[in-house]
């Protein structure tokens, strides 16, 4: 690697650190952010996700990040698999080192761990190794999403990819247990697609070189119709499959950011579209199909009057149809095949140019608007978000209902909150149903009734909202400062933040009005302790009727209804008998 590449490198880095770590949390890694955040780019993770994966530290089987994705969406314990789908999983798998070449004792730690997660039927305690309790929870959704639709052979990629800062090469002996770890997942899983990459110095400033395109260019079949507010015209199929993938042949997710709809795979819907693609039927594809919209900034000729570059093309209706069209041709991928060659059925397309947030907007709800959906997809343009968006501006905080914008700004990470955080801060805060900020948090974006009830129209003001996150905030910075697991750092944090309010109000049932009058500096860590020890004997004497392969199960209790019941009887016992006797 040449000298002006290594300095090029850590210029990069030492730029990217100030921009989104200037003044990193204890515990977190800036460099092996950076390493995760640059691999992980075309999945297009927002920061919770990112760290969701980041499994680094004791008990970690060798391995710093552990992400599993289906049809390229990320996947917990949360996550729905349909069993009537065959979703294409893959598993992304890193270790990084800053200071240290390759190993070989490295990559065959690595080797255990995957022997482990990828036997389907060995349980935690046949493992290989003591992993902790995050990493067991990622291993159990993996086996158990998996396991849903493992009859009928799902694809399945495992990627490896082992990062050091250094400018070396991995010796005979990494390569031998790199070659042996391939040969494992093949062994479990015969059709899998089995990678492993050593990354140095060399190849991590070539991935950090590697940008998305900005723009990419789509082929008319014929002269599209051009009017000021963008244009509309026919594309072949064929042409309009080579404008989704990217530049590593797949999929372009990033185009999908703005679209509010999932990937339905066995709607009837996108049965018919199948159907219609495999048909012989010469009934034009555009005609019995619906059409596709595609936001954008800026476009321009380009190479033809044919041809147009698209500067960050957004598709935010037609979805369904794209992802069919994808699957339809990427069994013959190359270009000018005599399938792609002989099918002349086009697409209908159309571009809509601006750059006003609130058009934007209008376009996303409006086109998704016209068929059946489920209402919680059209949420991230309610007018509450936007107010929240520059609210949290006022306190120098990135309200991210868009996800990923302000990470692509190049926003500290401690700065951007998530829509998730907010909602789980008024859950557990205000609402008083921790429990449900901890599993199921999701579900307020599905039901109107559980929606308005955190974001109805003038339900609660907005200072309540920044309030309740700077609380969460307060009570995460605490708990990261204990010396305790991972598993109960997240199982109490909600908990913790409910009991916290009720300390500081003295009173069971904290109203709005005076947890917006919560002075945060008087939440000290005497304060926190205090509320932790009450909490905690709490969560470990319920802990003790639930056991799962022989351990206790400590999610069960933070996401089932017993914990809420006995602290906020405590609660109760604590805080309001005391002003019954006061008032006699």
């Amino acid at each position: 690697m040449a000298a002006n590449d290594v300095l090029a490198l850590e210029a990069n880095f030492e730029s990217w650190r100030k921009n989104r770590f200037p003044n990193p949390a204890k515990g977190t890694n800036p460099f092996e952010y950076y390493c995760i955040e640059q691999f992980a780019r075309s999945f297009d993770l927002g920061d919770s996700q990112l760290k969701a994966g980041m499994v680094g530290g004791g008990g970690d089987g060798g391995i710093d990040a552990f992400y599993i994705f289906a049809n390229g969406e990320m996947v917990d314990a949360e996550t729905e698999i349909d069993p009537k789908d065959t979703p294409e999983f893959k598993l992304l798998i890193m270790q990084v080192k800053s200071d240290e070449g390759f190993s070989p004792a490295a990559v065959d730690k690595m080797y255990w761990f995957i022997d482990d997660l990828l036997d389907l039927s060995r349980k935690k305690a046949d493992y290989h190794s003591t992993y902790h309790a995050d990493l067991i929870s990622l291993i159990r959704a993996f086996k158990d999403k998996l396991g849903i639709v493992v009859g009928d052979t799902p694809p399945l990629t495992i990627e490896c990819i082992y990062v050091v800062k250094k400018d070396v090469q991995p010796n005979n002996d990494c390569e031998k247990s790199s070659a042996k770890i391939k040969e494992r997942c093949v062994h479990y899983f015969p059709q899998a697609k089995a990678e492993f990459h050593f990354i140095n110095a060399t190849g991590l400033w070539k991935q950090v070189q590697t940008r998305p395109p900005r723009k990419k260019m789509l082929k008319w079949a014929s002269q599209p119709m051009t009017v000021e507010a963008g244009d509309i015209g026919l594309v072949r199929l064929a042409d309009f499959y080579e404008f989704l993938k990217d530049e590593n042949g797949q999929i372009a997710e990033r185009f999908f950011d703005s679209n509010v709809r999932g990937y339905w795979a066995s709607s009837p819907i996108n049965k018919r579209i199948a159907e219609t693609l495999k048909s012989s039927d010469p009934t034009e594809f555009w005609l019995v199909n619906n059409g596709i919209t595609i936001l954008s900034e800026k476009t321009e000729s380009t190479g033809g009057f044919l041809q147009i570059d698209i500067h960050d093309p957004q598709i935010v209706n037609g979805l369904q149809t794209s992802r069919q069209i994808y699957n339809h041709f990427s069994l013959n991928p190359s270009a000018g095949s005599p399938v792609q060659l002989a099918d002349q059925r086009r697409v209908l397309v159309r571009i809509i140019k601006t750059t006003d947030e609130h058009i934007r907007d209008a376009v996303i709800r409006c086109t998704n608007s016209q068929n059946e959906m489920p209402e919680e997809a059209l949420r991230a343009t309610d007018a509450i978000h936007r107010q929240l968006e520059t609210a949290f501006h006022t306190k120098g905080l990135y309200y991210d209902r868009r996800k990923g914008h302000y990470r692509d700004k190049g926003k500290p990470v401690l700065q951007i909150v998530s829509v998730i955080e907010v909602l789980q801060a008024m859950l557990s805060i205000v609402i008083q149903r921790p429990d449900e900020a901890r599993a199921r948090p999701r579900d307020y974006f599905k039901k109107n009734d559980q929606y308005n009830s955190v974001f109805g129209a003038d339900r609660y003001p907005l200072t309540l909202y920044l309030k309740a996150t700077e609380i969460l905030r307060r009570v995460a910075d605490f708990l990261s400062g204990k010396e305790i697991e991972a598993i109960h750092r997240r199982n109490i944090y909600f908990y913790l933040a409910m009991y916290a309010c009720c300390e500081a109000t003295t009173n069971a049932f904290a109203d709005p009005g005076r947890i917006q009058q919560i002075d945060i500096s008087k939440l000290t860590d005497t304060t926190l302790n205090a509320c932790f020890d009450r909490v905690s004997e709490k969560y470990e004497k319920l802990a003790e009727k639930f056991e799962k392969d022989g351990e206790r199960d400590y999610d069960t209790v933070a996401k089932g209804p017993q914990l809420l019941k006995a602290l906020q009887t405590h609660l109760k016992q604590r805080f309001n008998r005391k002003k019954k006797v006061a008032a006699k």
